[in-house]
């Protein structure tokens, strides 16, 4: 792709660098971020169950994985793949310095040069994610340096570099591990069949577990929000009031059943305007209908709350299946939609790609899951989007 191509820019070529300090950056993750059992066990291989497949999946890479940097619960940067990184004065142009390749390891080598960029290319999801970040080149200068140019500047240390699209297997082996995996069945059998580790926010669950000894109950980040999404001309009237404090309190306080609160601005997507998404095909006829992901109970709960609110004849709440779902956005043929989103996300256009252009979000409500974990587990750390991963050595 022309746009990772680093083309004849030399070292020493682009403006001159001046090394600004990443914000509100960190040595190691915040004591607020650690996940710690009653009784703390040494490192070990965790076994972790998530009630989600999707969790599961992110916490594999998450685990597996090493991005340039992390992010820790509290949203500061951490050192992970790159020691440092600065950026020259005119915002656009981001060198990372990456970690002297260990001796005496069976793991990858990632240098700048050899192969962190050139995997980069030729990864679909990296590519993806940096294309989205308006990333127009990548440059590397040595073994150890990487440039990455933004068509646009960036006066703080872009999310990017902690999206896991950009991670590598990595080098060094850690003394804690982690298992991640669904249920397959009722996340209690996980416990009673000697998981270490379950991560959900069904209040059976989380009541279940309460009452057994042997296991603690820790609150997770608000990691999962739920938006509105009105297609452009679309209104669902009086459902949405001018007073959208009490109307998110409301909807927290009664249309869900898992820990939830009134989702709070700034919202990420305010600022993805500028994201280019295909028009919405002309002619379409829009259904009367408040769709949400089949199965996702939380968005249930809200589509059939705001069709009660607009108290519209023929409104329905109905849930689509995910091929279905994505369709129905793309083509904009729903009265509206009740969306799952994260609080917090590294590529925004990625997160909005499916959204038909011109369409208002509304927030709604944030939730967040709990993880039930057994006494003599090893400590585990929380990220800033409420993956769980084994902490750095």
């Amino acid at each position: 792709m022309s746009w990772l191509v680093a083309g004849a820019l030399a070292a020493g070529c682009g403006p001159h660098s001046i090394p600004v300090p990443a914000p509100r950056t960190a040595t190691s993750d915040a004591p607020s971020c650690l996940i710690v059992a009653d009784s703390a066990g040494t490192p070990r291989p965790v076994t972790a169950v998530f009630a989600d497949s999707a969790d599961a999946e992110r916490a594999r890479r998450t685990d597996s994985l090493e991005p340039p940097v992390r992010l820790d619960c509290e949203g500061r940067a951490l050192h992970a793949l790159a020691t440092t990184w600065s950026r020259d004065s005119s915002g656009r142009f981001w060198t990372i310095q990456l970690d002297s390749p260990s001796d005496g390891t069976d793991g990858p080598r990632w240098t700048a040069a050899a192969a962190l960029a050139a995997a980069w290319r030729a990864g679909a999801a990296a590519s993806e994610a940096l294309r989205l970040s308006g990333v127009e080149s990548l440059l590397p200068l040595d073994e150890h340096r990487l440039v990455v140019e933004f068509s646009a500047p960036r006066a703080e240390l872009p999310p990017l570099f902690a999206d896991p699209a950009l991670g590598v297997p990595r080098a060094r082996p850690r003394p804690t591990t982690l298992d991640a995996r669904a249920p397959g069945g009722d996340p209690r059998d996980a416990l009673e069949g000697g998981a270490d580790l379950v991560v959900s926010d069904d209040p059976a669950l989380l009541d279940y577990a309460g009452r057994r000894p042997g296991f603690t109950r820790v609150p997770l980040q608000w990691s999962r929000g739920y938006v509105l999404l009105l297609p452009a001309g679309s209104s669902l009237g009086a459902a949405v009031p001018p007073d959208t404090a009490a109307f998110r309190a409301g909807l927290a306080r009664d249309a869900v059943r898992v820990d939830a609160r009134p989702a709070e601005p700034p919202f990420w997507w305010d600022a993805a305007g500028g994201c280019v998404r295909p028009p919405a095909p002309a002619g379409v006829r829009r259904s009367s209908a408040v769709v949400y992901p089949e199965g996702d109970a939380s968005a249930a709960g809200l589509a059939e709350r705001l069709v009660a609110l607009a108290g519209a004849e023929g409104l329905a709440a109905r849930g689509l299946s995910a091929g279905r779902l994505v369709a129905a956005l793309r083509t904009g043929s729903e009265r509206a939609y009740v969306l799952p989103v994260p609080s917090h996300a590294l590529v925004p256009c990625r997160a909005v790609a499916d959204w038909p252009a011109g369409a208002t979000a509304v927030g709604l409500v944030e939730t967040r899951e709990h993880a039930v974990i057994r006494h003599g587990t090893p400590p585990l750390v929380v990220g800033w989007d409420g993956t769980l991963r084994a902490p750095a050595p």
